[in-house]
């Protein structure tokens, strides 16, 4: 009955509710989210003639839902997150006696399967290395470097990246620190993190995200500034802090195709395609923003066998969140990487030659008598790539080595032959040296300009037998000159 609530208008309780959520929504939250949510409900209101919310009714709640399918232009997913909105508004204008304790029940949903609520979008292995590979060979120590770098490794949200200080990073220890810093005043932004003082932590990263750091900080075209809040933010435009939308717009025009390889996976004119522009960067079908990266990231670690429990906290997010939205493996797959563990710990499962022995589980035991998952997952990895790789090729170096050098020592026992035969001499050492010393100068000057992958100086053993080889010719050569009565006796 409405007889026991309190009339209000739709925009005066709007009003108080995302006054409320000043003290416990972040700042994208509240702004992206909630007020959108609550500002779409208050519209329709409007056309809708409620000038009371003690009228409400649960018809018409879907005439709501009805008219923001067909204003909106929202998709299932949108569309539930604001009835999820105005739901909770709903709840709120319960305790401020606005509706009655059965209103907010009445909102409809949108029925989702779980394929149509979870983004699966996530580039391709290929894409990602492909950029990372064009970052350090054309961008190394860049703003875009260091963003890619770091999304790629840890995996976090890009309002931690925006949010990072010098004072955050520690390049000895190898590790960054998320920390939650919103503004005092709510109207501005500040950099909070998505799930406030929660969402803190400190993540280790490797040798060469640090060394891209580091690269990064003593980049002349770094920009040395202050933000707003005159904190020293990591990294830095010539006005200050890069906000979200700066960062996001760099990695759009980072993934595009036509950049990392030059090349058009679409069949498209670079000269007049649209996207080649970076205003319209985000136009290109294989450009991406950064949560797609943060997807591929989280999925990388899971694969290469980091816990969930250490991964959680690494990326802030429940277990549950991330088995729903990030892992996003088949579960053919799932099943073969638990085989893969459980034949390792017990006969009877997979390849009985991978279960290991007594003295093997012991060295992967931590000191609390547990098996180390993660030492357990860098065997299966290790022994994974070692299968998969194409079998190793003999080293040929030292074998032609070998040949040559006895090569040169068959030419040079044929002059051992003539000093033998001092008349047919003259006749020998010419012929064995027309057909020697072309040969052998060739392969010298090989050796002087060898394949990229070999070093350009000759090891010890090769010096050595090229030293004995010219000695022992020019002694030789002396002997059959001085036999033939070219040189006195």
């Amino acid at each position: 009955m409405t007889s026991d609530l309190d009339p209000i208008t739709p925009q005066d309780a709007s009003e108080m509710y995302c006054k409320e959520r000043e003290d416990d929504a972040s700042y994208k939250s509240l702004n992206e989210t909630i007020r959108p949510g609550v500002d779409l409900f208050v519209e329709w209101c409007g056309t809708a003639d409620i000038k009371n919310l003690n009228n409400l009714s649960g018809r018409d709640l879907k005439n709501f839902k009805s008219w923001c399918k067909d204003n909106t232009g929202q998709n299932k997913v949108s569309l539930n997150g604001t009835l999820a909105v105005v739901r909770r508004f709903l709840v709120f204008c319960v305790s401020i006696e606005a509706v009655s304790e059965d209103v907010p029940t009445k909102v409809p949903t949108s029925n989702l399967s779980d394929d149509v609520e979870v983004c699966q979008e996530k580039p391709p292995d290929e894409q990602v290395e492909q950029v990372l590979a064009y970052l350090r060979q054309y961008e190394p120590g860049s703003r875009r470097h260091v963003e890619y770098a770091v999304l790629y490794e840890v995996g976090n949200r890009v309002g931690c990246l925006h949010g990072i200080d010098i004072v955050d990073v520690d390049l000895d220890e190898q590790v960054i620190r998320f920390r939650h810093r919103p503004a005092e005043d709510p109207e501005i932004k500040g950099t909070p993190l998505k799930n406030g003082s929660d969402g803190e932590r400190s993540v280790n990263i490797s040798n060469e995200l640090a060394d891209v750091i580091r690269q990064y900080l003593s980049n002349p075209d770094r920009y040395d500034v202050t933000d707003k809040f005159d904190r020293e933010p990591l990294l830095t435009t010539e006005s200050g802090r890069p906000t979200v939308d700066t960062i996001r717009r760099d990695l759009y025009k980072l993934t595009r195709p036509c950049v990392y390889s030059n090349t058009c996976p679409h069949d498209r004119d670079v000269e007049t395609c649209e996207a080649t522009k970076s205003a319209h960067a985000s136009e290109c079908p294989s450009s991406h923003s950064p949560h797609p990266l943060r997807r591929w990231s989280i999925e990388h670690q899971i694969d290469r066998g980091v816990p969930k429990d250490e991964l959680c906290d690494r990326v802030d997010v429940s277990v549950p969140v991330l088995n729903k939205h990030y892992d996003t493996r088949s579960e053919e797959r799932k099943r073969k990487q638990r085989l893969e563990t459980l034949e390792k710990l017990y006969e009877g499962y997979g390849d009985p030659s991978a279960t290991l022995g007594e003295e093997e589980l012991v060295a992967l035991t931590d000191n609390d008598g547990m098996i180390d998952s993660v030492a357990l997952r860098q065997l299966i990895n290790t022994e994974k790539r070692q299968q998969d790789s194409p079998p190793t090729q003999p080293n040929n170096t030292d074998a032609t080595e070998d040949s040559e050098f006895q090569n040169e020592q068959h030419s040079l026992s044929d002059f051992t032959v003539s000093v033998s035969q001092p008349l047919v001499t003259p006749l020998v050492g010419l012929f064995i040296t027309a057909n020697w010393m072309p040969d052998r100068l060739r392969r010298e000057l090989n050796d002087l300009t060898p394949p990229e992958e070999r070093s350009p100086w000759p090891n010890t053993g090769r010096m050595a037998k090229g030293t004995a080889a010219y000695a022992l010719y020019v002694s030789l050569v002396a002997v059959n000159l001085t036999l033939t009565g070219v040189f006195p006796a």
